[in-house]
């Protein structure tokens, strides 16, 4: 919290108290707060002590205590910094990765953000200046909100919305644009949160703030893909062996730690590569992976991950989940995401991560593998058939023949894909009238801002042609705000940091150049992971399709979940029908009884209702 303007008083301790006690899930190590700018400045800190444990506590300080960081995170090439650092006469006090920070911005200011190689979210207080500097990572791998205070003239911010609710002054009203966002996408794109007075920073983003109304956002960074137009700078060959080892490189990073570090397993292209790099990298070293698995036999990849386990000699756990484990959990892991969030794959994802918690602090997963190297299968089976969009006069005669044939028929797929411009195709939501309809009439204009902010969104990613604007989209929107989103928040509820290979800079850069074929062959995606994998990895596990990690949505709506829909509808009828037209709802819910498949929507909604009341209560 800063407020250049004016000293913070007893209502900013209180409010660091309870943001503190919000926060002490993701910091359960210990925790510190310092005043600093004669009272006008506070920072607070919880730690999950991972490097240094004994001496790396924050907030941490430089030589003469005028700059000052707190982190959530980590930098993984702090050894190297550091290196260079000292060289240029800069003094350590402890052996943390965060203490780097404070170095690195004396010697580069908000230039120094071009050397981490990391995830974290930090603040840099600069007292000579009176100056705050807050930082995302490139890829959104750790969140960071804020709010203004003191009208404007002061900046809170956190790790989590929840510790900026008790804020005194914060505007708790509804954001009804960003609702509609997230019923179109099922999260929420920053910077908008469901609520006005809050913000949260986009992947690769900053915040300067300083006195007055001196306050700057910028990005620094973004995933971009470059199309090569046929250029092949390396063959297919070379290719691999530039990914086999820039990947290496990644997860020799990302297994700096002074605590026990884990893995996640799930059997699939990307998680078999990770745990098969580890060992290459310790091959005498014990290591412990985790998979869930499910009753559902379609969608238990357990027996694929116990395959790759008993290879490399893992200490491997099955965490089963079920039915009667979602209705443990439910309520109190939809409250811990505080924003309307609609990814049902969290469930098994905080079961899995709480049972990692028994053996390890850190966990490596295999999340962004399929942003970097074209894994959905969207991307690869419309490849097939983008040449013929280029054809004159497709779009219209898809047109014409959608407005005769049956809906039933089995070609009708490829002639949306072929009718559809590029920028629909990103965000097929934003056709349906349902997501603006389903608002009272004074909320449809703020609705309709909501959804054209993300057709605008579209459009500019569609400067690329389909399917590369889709895997960019993919990687600016998608991976930050809902993959990232999902793993930070079910990982940290249980103290745990999950650490992504996939997402290192220079592996994401290298990937993103090369030819869209090296990533798509064989009607399949990650044609370039399946040959990096090791020769002992069987074809089975090599030649898997895509697998999602989604529980079964629409059994647990005819059963386990059929009291909490009700228990959503009826809010939706009563005290949410001055925002929501509650007949929406109740069609869907009937649709999905008669047996239609309605569970995504109904999962939006039911998270929804929920997080309104509570926005709601709150204004109140």
């Amino acid at each position: 919290m800063l407020d250049p303007a004016r000293p913070l008083g007893n209502s900013a301790q209180a409010w660091a108290e309870q943001a503190q006690l919000r926060l002490r899930h993701r910091g359960p190590d210990g925790h510190q707060r310092v005043t600093l700018m004669n009272g006008r400045c506070l920072l607070g800190h919880l730690r999950l002590a991972i490097i240094d444990i004994e001496g790396g506590a924050q907030p941490i300080s430089n030589e003469d205590d005028t700059v000052w960081v707190v982190c959530n995170g980590e930098i993984y090439n702090y050894l190297e910094l550091r290196k260079k650092l000292v060289a240029l006469g800069h003094r350590f006090s402890t052996q943390s990765d965060t203490e780097v920070l404070v170095h690195l911005f004396e010697e580069k200011g908000t230039s120094m953000l071009d050397d981490l190689e990391g995830m974290y979210a930090f603040a840099i207080v600069d007292t000579r200046k009176e100056q705050l500097f807050l930082a995302r990572d490139r890829f959104g791998e750790k969140p960071l909100y804020w709010a203004p205070i003191h009208d404007g003239r002061g900046l809170a911010f956190a790790s989590e919305l929840k510790a900026l609710l008790p804020l005194e002054d914060m505007d708790r009203s509804l954001d009804v644009a960003a609702v509609a966002q997230f019923l179109a996408l099922g999260y929420i794109p920053a910077p908008r949160t469901h609520l006005k007075g809050a913000s949260k920073l986009r992947a690769g983003e900053a915040i300067v703030f300083g006195p007055g109304s001196d306050q700057r956002t910028f990005r620094y960074w973004r995933p971009e893909f470059v199309h090569s137009n046929g250029h092949r700078p390396f063959s297919q060959e070379d290719a691999i062996e530039a990914v086999r080892h820039r990947f290496r490189e990644a997860v020799r990073l990302r297994l700096r730690s002074d605590v026990p570090v884990g893995a996640f397993l799930s059997g699939g292209i990307d998680s078999t590569l990770v745990v098969s790099t580890i060992r290459e990298l310790l091959p005498n070293t014990s290591l412990t992976t985790f998979c869930a698995s499910f009753d559902e036999e379609e969608l238990n990849e357990a027996p694929y991950a116990k395959q790759i386990a008993e290879h490399i000699s893992s200490d491997h756990h099955e965490v089963r989940f079920s039915s009667a484990e979602l209705l443990n959990i439910f309520d109190a892991l939809i409250d811990h995401y505080d924003e309307p969030f609609a990814d049902a794959s969290m469930f098994p994802t905080f079961a899995v991560c709480r049972a990692a918690r028994q053996h390890c602090k850190v966990m490596l997963s295999g999340d962004g593998g399929d942003e970097c190297f074209g894994g959905y299968r969207p991307f690869f089976s419309y490849s097939r058939w983008h040449p013929v969009r280029r054809v004159p006069g497709i779009h219209l005669a898809a047109d014409l023949l959608l407005r005769r044939w049956d809906t039933r028929w089995r070609g009708i797929g490829l002639l949306n894909f072929l009718q559809k411009n590029d920028w629909q195709l990103l965000y097929p939501e934003l056709e349906r009238s349902s997501t603006l309809s389903c608002f009272q009439p004074e909320y449809q204009e703020s609705a309709l801002a909501g959804l054209k902010e993300l057709k605008d969104a579209a459009v500019r990613h569609a400067r690329l042609s389909y399917p590369l604007s889709a895997i960019e989209d993919m990687a600016n929107g998608y991976l930050p705000e809902q993959i990232l989103v999902k793993v930070d928040r079910a990982s940290m509820f249980s103290a745990v940091e999950c650490r992504t290979p996939f997402l290192d800079r220079g592996l994401f850069a290298f990937a993103a150049s090369l030819p869209l074929e090296y990533h798509i062959a064989h009607g399949q995606g990650k044609a370039l992971l399946r040959r990096c994998l090791p020769d002992w990895v069987p074809p089975e596990v090599r030649c898997r399709r895509k697998q999602g990690f989604t529980p079964p949505l629409d059994t647990w709506f005819r059963t386990s979940l059929h009291r909490q829909m009700e228990e959503a509808i009826a809010d939706i009828s009563g005290r949410l029908r001055h925002v929501i037209l509650p007949t929406t709802v109740a069609n869907l819910y009937q649709q999905h009884k008669a047996g239609a498949d309605r569970s995504p929507l109904l999962f939006r909604w039911l998270v929804l209702s929920r997080r309104l009341t509570q926005a709601r209560s709150a204004h109140a």
